[in-house]
């Protein structure tokens, strides 16, 4: 049944649009408490479910993100495992323009000793012309215990979304999570180095306490303007239910 249900939202993808989609600041990742359903809701400042999350397969399968509080709302993203060993991450979003088809791209992983971080490349709007456009960058989720994070109230650490610096954005294009390597303590502050400029975009940690809310996600800084257009923000919060789901899988291992 997860795999039909997959199947069918990858369908209606096809003829969704992103067109009216407008993503909150904020939103709350919540559960049915008795995880009968592996069944997520992503709640508004005001604590309305606005986005359902399901994973019709289980922790180990796909996601399916629906543009409403039930799943007879159209899907608006969804990923898919990917690879060998199944743990790969594409993603697909409804067309970005009318007559195109489907946009499509990998959540790629890498670890550097403290380090995790996962990347992305999405269309980001581009307002320099007469006229909007589209140009495709490369950001990544980097673990993170900053001010940004803990500006959420949750736990400590969490995740922080930035840029990719241009010299660093070609290392991530045909990266998978089976390829993934330790690359040491040392690589990652170098890393980080190169990196220490890129503005916060977004950020996410895990709820702190017993609850329904397993998580808070929130744009920050520009990131929460707008500019970046809707195909950014909307997979700003499915790759990060994406990572949440992959760390969840450990979890309940």
């Amino acid at each position: 049944m997860g795999c039909a249900e997959s199947k069918e939202a990858h369908q209606r993808l096809r003829s969704a649009s992103l067109s009216g989609v407008t993503v909150p600041n904020s939103l709350e990742l919540s559960y049915d408490p008795s995880w009968s359903k592996l069944r997520l809701h992503l709640l508004n400042s005001s604590s309305e479910p606005v986005y359902t999350v399901n994973l019709p397969g289980g922790w180990w399968g796909s996601l399916i993100l629906y543009d409403g509080p039930t799943v007879e709302h159209p899907p608006l993203a969804a990923v898919r495992n990917t690879g060998k060993s199944g743990m790969g991450n594409l993603v697909t979003l409804p067309p970005l323009w009318p007559g195109e088809e489907v946009f499509e791209e990998k959540i790629s992983r890498r670890n550097k000793g403290w380090m995790d971080a996962w990347s992305f490349a999405v269309p980001v709007l581009d307002r320099a012309g007469e006229k909007a456009t589209t140009r495709v960058e490369r950001f990544e989720w980097v673990s993170s215990g900053g001010k940004e994070v803990k500006g959420l109230h949750e736990w400590g650490r969490g995740w922080k979304l930035r840029r990719v610096a241009g010299s660093q954005a070609a290392a991530y294009a045909d990266k998978a999570w089976e390829d993934e390597k330790d690359e040491g303590d040392a690589a990652a502050y170098e890393y980080e180095k190169l990196q220490a400029d890129k503005e916060v975009l977004a950020v996410w940690a895990d709820a702190n306490g017993f609850s329904k809310r397993a998580a808070k996600f929130e744009f920050v800084n520009s990131g929460a303007t707008g500019e970046l257009g809707e195909a950014w923000r909307v997979m700003a919060v499915v790759s990060f239910v994406r990572v949440w789901q992959r760390y969840m899988q450990i979890a309940v291992a």
